[in-house]
């Protein structure tokens, strides 16, 4: 079976940056910013788990360590964060309407609702600070959960700041310095702009590098 443009890219473009010395390097053109997009069609989400459970195989071989976090995970402790639950969200999806659940969770998302903790926060938590960024890589997984909830720009964006809350507000470390790769479910929107899920308006707003 011939590869798939993507498990080309996948191989022959995203694989070498990541196994370089210091994985961050190739990845964006902002030295400071070692964050990259792999763009992917929504329809091959499982296929790509199976590649990457390669890839990780490969990185590891490669004396990598990766760290694989699942959106969908996140969004869901996100929004137990803010004292909600699946089954209350379901409920008021059904005796309020869609929109003012999306509604909510967005605020969840973005740190707005009572108690909640944004989820670029929660993200940047996750990551395995004790890992050195030269060889610990996290990729950022099942991004299509965040669909109509939140850009995956914002969330890079996010990622990209400083914590607000830091005592030392002299501080402007990112939030996260390592190596990451956003799996992005959608496709190109002429020659800059990307459309999340092959639905949503085109975003052209990313800094990070694009594989494609």
């Amino acid at each position: 079976m011939s590869q798939k443009e993507w498990q080309r890219c996948l191989q022959q473009q995203l694989e070498p940056v990541l196994t370089a010395a210091v994985s961050g390097v190739g990845l964006s053109t902002y030295t400071d910013m070692p964050f990259g997009i792999f763009l992917y069609p929504p329809e091959d989400e499982w296929e790509l788990r199976q590649a990457l459970r390669d890839l990780v195989v490969r990185l590891a071989n490669a004396g990598k360590t990766v760290q694989r976090l699942s959106m969908a995970q996140l969004l869901e402790q996100s929004i137990e964060a803010a004292g909600l639950t699946i089954e209350e969200i379901a409920q008021g999806e059904a005796d309020m309407g869609i929109t003012m659940v999306r509604d909510t969770i967005r605020d969840v998302l973005s740190g707005k609702a009572a108690g909640s903790t944004p989820l670029d926060e929660l993200v940047a938590e996750a990551v395995d600070r004790s890992k050195p960024t030269t060889s610990h890589i996290v990729f950022l997984e099942r991004v299509g959960a965040l669909f109509d909830l939140l850009r995956p720009s914002a969330l890079l964006d996010n990622l990209y700041r400083p914590y607000e809350r830091r005592e030392n507000k002299e501080d402007q470390t990112p939030k996260v310095t390592h190596p990451l790769v956003l799996f992005y479910p959608g496709q190109r929107d002429g020659p800059a702009g990307l459309r999340f899920m092959d639905e949503a308006e085109a975003d052209h707003n990313y800094r990070p590098k694009l594989f494609a």
